[in-house]
């Protein structure tokens, strides 16, 4: 069975396909407006403050990964080999400047 042609919305291509569209990548490529997109955030909200257990999880999952950026570790430094005025503050070396 042969469609007849029409012009892809998206990208413009002509086609003999079933549906506006040339592809599904095509058709997947929606415009969302601002009121549908306040209606998405506030529907979103709303799930996020229920007491349902998987909107727990996506919580627990979305202040999770704001936490989880790159922390350095001090590396761990043998204080035998410190001289006498050397000293380990919060990880970090410090030398003592004997002028004070």
């Amino acid at each position: 069975m042969s469609y007849r042609e029409k012009t892809c919305p998206t990208c413009g291509t002509k086609h003999k396909k079933r549906g506006p569209y040339c592809s599904r990548s095509c058709g997947n490529k929606r415009k969302w407006t601002p009121e549908q997109k306040d209606v998405f955030r506030q529907k979103k909200s709303e799930y996020l403050l229920s007491d349902k257990d998987e909107a727990e999880v996506e919580r627990w999952q979305v202040t999770k990964g704001a936490k989880d950026e790159y922390q350095p570790v001090a590396p761990m430094v043998d204080t035998t080999d410190l001289n006498n005025n050397q000293f380990i503050e919060d990880g970090d070396l410090w030398t003592a400047d004997d002028d004070y």
